[in-house]
């Protein structure tokens, strides 16, 4: 891959360039300083700009109490190299930065090129980006995080399925457990109905001897009976009467036969 790929690279506090480097001369410092004043600083960003023949490409770390207008991380390319090269670039060059400076001496630098120390690190990250056996790592490497990545995703959807067989697991015995006291409760119910089903044919019962009692005593001329037990008394009576009646023909026949037999003594 040609030197020239690579036009031009800087680090950006805001809009204030405070470290840049340039493989060659070129007006690609200008385009840089066109860009910045349209990124904005209130979030993390990955863009490209196309700008005629080359591809201005930037990364943004966002603004925050320190960092009041954020730090941008630029660089343009030929249109003809390919993006991942210089987002790798790129990459790189935040985390030197990053090891580099703190937050809070950032945060501090307003003036221009107030961290020029760090254009040599930006030069030597460039060279070696810009080499053919650069891009064949920086593909293997991208391979490798992809790999990475979905590795992490089954991780996270075998631990999610974990959870969700936690999740029946207590559903189940939850419902065993609701199960259990539905049949508890049944059951009790299903003895107490065979209970008030008891009472009430024995109050059926009850029932009807009372009504069979009532009928019978309005026939019979309730409270006292009457009725009824005058037939009885007049059938014990005439009982009793044909006792006598029986007795005394009886004790008739043998005063008959008492007579006849003294008589035939007499006679003899």
């Amino acid at each position: 891959m040609p030197a020239s790929n690579f036009l031009y690279a800087c680090v950006a506090h805001g809009t204030t360039v405070v470290a840049d480097y340039a493989p060659l001369r070129s007006n690609a410092n200008a385009v840089a300083a066109l860009i910045l004043p349209k990124i904005p600083a209130e979030e993390d960003q990955k863009l490209t700009y196309i700008h005629n023949n080359w591809l201005v490409h930037y990364i943004t770390t966002a603004a925050n109490g320190i960092v009041p207008g954020g730090v941008t991380f630029l660089a343009i390319t030929l249109s003809t190299v390919p993006r991942r090269v210089p987002f790798a670039y790129l990459l790189d060059v935040q985390r030197k930065f990053n090891e580099t400076f703190t937050p809070e001496q950032v945060g501090q630098c307003e003036e221009p090129y107030g961290l020029a120390s760090f254009s040599h690190t930006i030069g030597q990250l460039m060279a070696k980006a810009d080499s053919p056996d650069a891009d064949r790592a920086n593909v293997v490497r991208q391979e490798i995080n992809q790999v990475k990545d979905i590795m992490s995703q089954n991780i996270e959807r075998v631990i999610e399925r974990g959870e969700r067989i936690d999740i029946l697991v207590d559903k189940t015995d939850h419902m065993n457990q609701t199960a259990f006291a539905f049949r508890k409760r049944s059951t009790a119910l299903r003895r107490e109905m065979w209970w008030k089903n008891k009472r009430l044919v024995v109050l059926l019962v009850i029932a009807v001897i009372f009504l069979i009692y009532v009928l019978v005593g309005f026939g019979c001329g309730l409270p006292s009976w009457q009725k009824c037990t005058r037939g009885t008394d007049q059938n014990q009576q005439n009982n009793n009467n044909n006792a006598d009646g029986n007795a005394n023909a009886a004790g008739s026949d043998m005063d008959m036969n008492s007579s006849m037999h003294m008589g035939s003594m007499i006679h003899n």
